[in-house]
């Protein structure tokens, strides 16, 4: 009897964890090998993500890390330009120049899906030199 308690209330704290939400699903976004074989681009919070992950970068500081912007810049052939950087940046993204890589809308348009590639790397590289600029000294 006392083994049918216990399997008992292993099932059931299993199903309550399960159910509360407690066990954590990232590792299983990482197991899809196609889960950062693309950016998303939240448009309206301004959030550049890899993917399906959550590595993600939110594009606010673009405005005060000017020259990190630089290798993104030369890859695009036009400046990040005020008065609104993080929006220029954005647009940037979702505007290639001579129509290098296609961008899909999804969600009624506030994500767009960029795929990877030389541009939009070159994109994610210079918005990690901003976050390491402002938060690794």
């Amino acid at each position: 009897m006392p083994y049918k308690i216990a399997i008992t209330l292993s099932m059931t704290l299993m199903l309550g964890s399960l159910l509360s939400g407690c066990i954590k699903t990232d590792t299983l976004l990482q197991r899809d090998p196609t889960a950062d074989q693309y950016y998303i681009l939240d448009s309206r919070d301004l959030r550049l993500c890899r993917g399906e992950t959550s590595d993600c970068y939110d594009l606010t500081p673009v405005a005060s890390a000017r020259i990190q912007l630089r290798p993104m810049e030369v890859k695009y052939g036009q400046r990040v330009n005020g008065p609104n950087y993080p929006v220029n940046f954005a647009r940037m993204l979702i505007n290639p120049p001579a129509g290098s890589y296609s961008v899909e809308q999804l969600e009624g348009g506030r994500f767009y899906r960029l795929p990877v590639n030389d541009y939009t790397d070159t994109a994610w590289r210079s918005i990690e030199d901003v976050f390491s600029a402002f938060y690794d000294n």
